[in-house]
């Protein structure tokens, strides 16, 4: 499984859109060094972010947070772990998961339904 897999499903659907970083910097109101940060890895782009890129790649935003074609996941044999679950333990790339790290995506899955909710 690769490390930077989000980033290389945005710049395989900007290729294939044929738009250049600084045409989807423009439409998400980034910069393109932004881009390129996301395409390589240096960073992940924001919940918001994810859901304009969803939108002008007419995708899921699971699809882009999972770095895969929507039909790759449908595929995938995955099991459903709830963050919640404290006796589980979760890997990536075979190394366990920190709980420091579960407690951050916790938090931001929070944010995100309460801001989806406040809509």
């Amino acid at each position: 499984m690769e490390k930077n897999m989000i980033g290389k499903y945005l710049r395989d659907l900007r290729r294939r859109r044929g738009m250049s970083q600084q045409e989807l910097a423009l439409a998400l109101g980034v910069s393109k060094q932004t881009i390129s940060n996301w395409e390589v890895g240096r960073k992940v782009p924001r919940m918001k972010a994810v859901d304009k890129i969803a939108n002008i790649f007419g995708v899921s935003r699971n699809s882009i947070l999972a770095g895969l074609p929507v039909e790759m996941l449908e595929q995938a044999d995955r099991r459903v772990v709830d963050l919640t679950y404290r006796d589980i333990r979760l890997t990536y790339l075979g190394q366990q998961v920190p709980r420091e790290y579960i407690d951050i995506i916790e938090k931001l899955m929070r944010w995100d339904i309460a801001e989806r909710d406040a809509q």
